[in-house]
């Protein structure tokens, strides 16, 4: 073949690369999320004020008794709660609070070693 031809046809295989590179960012770019806000904040605190302990019981749709809860706020607001006692927990279901949960469970057992 000659040296010419080789040359040419490469060029070509190269350029169809670099299209099928520029088609595959674009529909990429086409489905990537937005970037989440970083969250600023978690507290865990005794919870003093019955008001988002019985919004947190109405979105996990869960019974609410007496009794202490440690609640998790995130950025100022109430997404998780852990019933000292018992180990009831409540949640917002429309927010991510797994984690905000698992570290509620470890303090509930922190503090329920420390009180013996």
């Amino acid at each position: 073949m000659h040296p010419e031809l080789m040359r040419q046809v490469a060029m070509a295989r190269m350029a169809g690369f670099q299209r099928d590179a520029i088609r595959y960012r674009r529909a990429r770019e086409g489905y990537s999320r937005p970037p989440q806000p970083v969250r600023t904040a978690i507290e865990l605190r005794l919870s003093a004020c019955r008001d988002e302990l019985e919004r947190l019981a109405q979105l996990s749709e869960r019974p609410l008794h007496d009794g202490d809860w440690i609640v998790a706020d995130v950025d100022g607001e109430a997404v998780a709660a852990v019933a000292v006692d018992d180990g009831t927990t409540l949640y917002d279901p429309f927010k991510p609070t797994s984690q905000a949960v698992s570290l509620l469970k470890l303090r509930r057992k922190q503090v329920l070693a420390a009180a013996y």
